[in-house]
């Protein structure tokens, strides 16, 4: 069931730090660009210069392998210091008409896009650079260099620093983007099975019973239930019981059709969705996972004793609300709970004793 699958993932996957993103696709940016300035330095008469960048381009690799073992704020720092040290060297060696105080302005949304630094470091940044941006456009002195050498510099020092913005800026909308995707998935999925929860299963409900309404087709709605999970819990542990949900979450999922939906409605208890199902068809799709968790809930790590589970179905054909459908389906269960469990029990017929 692809859409299941999609939001277990989004809740399941661990979250990148969102710097180490940012420097793992800027390094390249760095490495190259503080390497093509080594021959221009030495073309220019600046060795001073060319062996900085030389150190530069080792900085950088440091930084990129910092990030790789996930020491991404290491990582920020040495390429932030770089950055200043290089514009502020370079400026006063070739003046601001060389352009390299541009460099510095990529450095505040850069070292803001690291959410582990606290706010106090975050407003310190911005200052700091607009003081040394200042100071060098106070004290730099004039370029010793001739104006074809200025243009050979200029270009470069404003095209790099913006691509450096608009890389930023792009992982900074990535990151954005990506983070709503997990508050969306979180509103509407179960923490640990990874299905939908009740709350969304009730708006995809009245969804279907309105689509239902105009088409004419029904329904169905399947409850399925853990049997003896209380003691589960009693005698294997709640972290048992957490593994017991998250399988049956996973034989539910996996039984479903691809337009049918999978939900935790509450507990041991889940809710499963199938459109365009007549009650045969509600019976057949029940019994078939019936079938199925009979042979893979046979072990659950921790659980000493099978699992089984108890299906009530009915179907939504019409009437004001689905809440007659979901409280058929719920009869049905309870009917199945009382007769010995472990079966299928639909609306309008007797259980289905398991095999």
């Amino acid at each position: 069931m692809p859409t299941l699958r999609r939001y277990h993932g989004a809740v399941a996957s661990p979250r990148p730090p969102r710097i180490g993103v940012v420097i793992r696709n800027v390094t390249w940016v760095g490495i190259a660009a503080h390497a093509a300035f080594v021959p221009l330095f030495w073309y220019l008469e600046q060795p001073t210069l060319a062996r900085f960048n030389v150190l530069s381009v080792l900085t950088w690799v440091a930084a990129a392998l910092a990030n790789r073992r996930g020491r991404c704020t290491l990582a920020m720092w040495l390429i932030a210091a770089e950055v200043a040290a290089h514009a502020v060297l370079a400026v006063t060696h070739l003046g601001m008409e060389s352009g390299f105080q541009y460099y510095l302005l990529p450095l505040i949304p850069f070292v803001m896009f690291n959410d582990e630094l606290g706010t106090r470091t975050i407003a310190v940044v911005p200052v700091l650079v607009l003081a040394i941006y200042l100071g060098l456009s106070r004290l730099a002195p004039p370029t010793p260099l001739s104006p074809e050498a200025v243009a050979l510099l200029g270009y470069p020092n404003m095209v790099i620093p913006f691509m450096a913005l608009a890389l930023v800026s792009y992982y900074f909308r990535l990151a954005s983007m990506r983070a709503e995707q997990r508050m969306e998935a979180m509103a509407l999925t179960d923490p640990l099975t990874g299905l939908f929860n009740r709350r969304h299963m009730g708006d995809r409900l009245r969804e279907e019973q309105a689509r239902a309404a105009r088409g004419g087709r029904p329904f169905g709605v399947i409850m399925a239930d853990v049997d003896h999970f209380k003691r589960v819990n009693d005698l294997y542990g709640h972290d048992a019981g957490d593994r017991v949900l998250v399988e049956v979450a996973r034989l539910l999922s996996a039984g479903l059709r691809g337009h049918d939906v999978a939900a935790r409605w509450g507990g041991e208890e889940f809710l499963l969705l199938l459109p365009d199902t007549d009650l045969e068809g509600a019976k057949t799709v029940a019994r078939r996972i019936h079938e199925q968790s009979g042979r893979s809930l046979q072990v659950v790590q921790g659980v000493g004793e099978p699992i089984t589970l108890t299906f009530g179905v009915a179907i939504f054909s019409g009437g004001p609300t689905v809440d007659a459908a979901i409280k058929a389906a719920d009869l049905a269960l309870y009917e199945g709970k009382s007769s010995g469990r472990n079966r299928v029990v639909v609306r309008d017929g007797g259980p289905t004793p398991a095999s």
